[in-house]
């Protein structure tokens, strides 16, 4: 089966992104195309970079915005241009493993999915790994129970079918976790997810940016899961619909200041949980909860996640995947 391979590219190293390109170029399962959309026409060291494996690599198609359209505007069109029903994602400061595409293309075939989901290993700015994710909810029934409390999918790792995608509408503008909203939509309209726990990629950890968006990321993720709740209930969404409020509250200063001390709790009781120390990751739960409405509402819907997850995890068990 031909897969495209899609990637924007924005405002990456030069470096990195040539070793984005090239773990694609080095899969043991090739792609028939690799369409790269550069979404920043300021950077003519990067459009050089692009134009070069556009004039000696066959399968590259390149695309210059004439402007910066964003993430999501850049995956809908090279989806649109993409030649072949099997879409993969990357990322352009990411590795992807040498037989990922491989991988990942047997997984989603052996159990007929519309889109499959890796694990990540986390590399730094120097390209030092510096860590693993935890295991993720492989089998499609725990994904479906466990999707619409928190998203447990892997964007740059995806592969999917382009149908799928495009009979939801494909990815919509956000500020932020327009893959959240397109797996919730699919999940929605009946198509089957699901996860590998192999580590397909590289997961390149970017600046220190990660306080800044917890705020952005919650509240455009429990926007999202209204709006997933609304098109089960009626069929459809109001997408759009109270975005005006959604940017105001985002631009609150001193709620996202408040939202981050309650995180910064929450991320204590995840330390010592780790650590077995539950008296202690019980009294940081409690801190955390009481800090704002938001971080409690945060903490009670990630323990709803973790106990589905918990309760149902034995039960739907995926074969090891290696």
């Amino acid at each position: 089966m031909a897969i495209s391979v899609i990637m924007s590219v924005y405002n990456e190293r030069p470096e990195q992104v040539q070793q984005a390109v090239d773990s694609i170029l080095k899969q043991t399962y090739l792609p028939r195309e690799f369409v790269i959309v550069l979404d920043n026409p300021e950077r003519s060291d990067l459009k050089d970079l692009l134009m070069d494996y556009d004039c000696r690599v066959e399968m590259i198609k390149l695309v210059c915005n004439p402007e910066n359209l964003g993430l999501a505007a850049s995956l809908n069109k090279a989806i649109e241009l993409a030649s072949n029903e099997l879409i993969a994602r990357m990322d352009a400061d990411d590795i992807s493993v040498t037989n990922r595409l491989e991988v990942e293309l047997e997984a989603l075939k052996t159990r007929d999915l519309d889109l499959i989901s890796g694990n990540i290993t986390y590399l730094d700015e120097q390209d030092e790994v510096v860590g693993e994710k935890s295991a993720i909810p492989e089998a499609e029934p725990l994904i479906q129970k466990i999707l619409p409390y928190g998203s447990t999918i892997i964007h740059p790792t995806v592969l999917m079918r382009k149908t799928a995608v495009q009979q939801v509408g494909g990815y919509r503008l956000l500020p932020t976790a327009e893959d959240y909203d397109l797996w919730l939509r699919l999940l929605a309209n009946g198509f089957k997810i699901g996860s590998i726990n192999r580590r397909v990629l590289n997961y390149r950890l970017r600046g220190n940016s990660m306080t800044s968006d917890a705020w952005k990321t919650y509240l455009v993720s429990r926007y999202i899961q209204q709006l997933y709740a609304e098109r089960k209930r009626t069929g459809a969404d109001s997408f759009g619909r109270g975005m005006s409020a959604l940017t105001d509250k985002i631009n609150d200063v001193r709620a996202q200041s408040t939202f981050n001390r309650g995180q910064k709790y929450f991320t204590m009781a995840m330390a010592s949980i780790r650590k077995r120390k539950l008296g202690q990751a019980l009294a940081a739960l409690v801190r955390a909860m009481v800090t704002s409405p938001d971080n409690c509402y945060y903490v009670i819907n990630y323990l709803r996640l973790r106990t589905i997850w918990s309760v149902n995890g034995r039960r739907y068990r995926q074969q090891p995947s290696d």
